[in-house]
């Protein structure tokens, strides 16, 4: 059996709880008015939480871009220092 990646998990996740949402839209006894309302009110948390979602996953993305390119550094500052011991070696030699 193939694993499903996290992506195709969120989008899975992400479909099953919007169909969810519309069969309890469907089924549910209001009025037009309160259920256009419950819709707006659906939809701006929705957006809301997928935007905290997109904040978190830009933090993540960032921190882990900035940690990157401070093991870069210091593999850099590694290879400076081993070579500036080789040519004091090779001097002394």
């Amino acid at each position: 059996m193939k694993s499903l990646s996290k992506k195709q998990m969120a989008a899975f996740l992400i479909a099953g709880a919007t169909a969810g949402a519309v069969v309890a839209f469907l089924y549910t006894p209001k009025t037009g008015v309160q259920m256009r309302k419950d819709i707006r009110r659906f939809s701006k948390r929705t957006v809301n939480q997928i935007d905290d979602l997109q904040q978190d996953v830009r933090g993540r993305v960032s921190e882990g871009y900035d940690q990157v390119l401070e093991v870069f550094d210091n593999v850099r500052e590694y290879v400076e220092d081993g070579r500036k011991r080789l040519r004091s070696m090779l001097r002394t030699a």
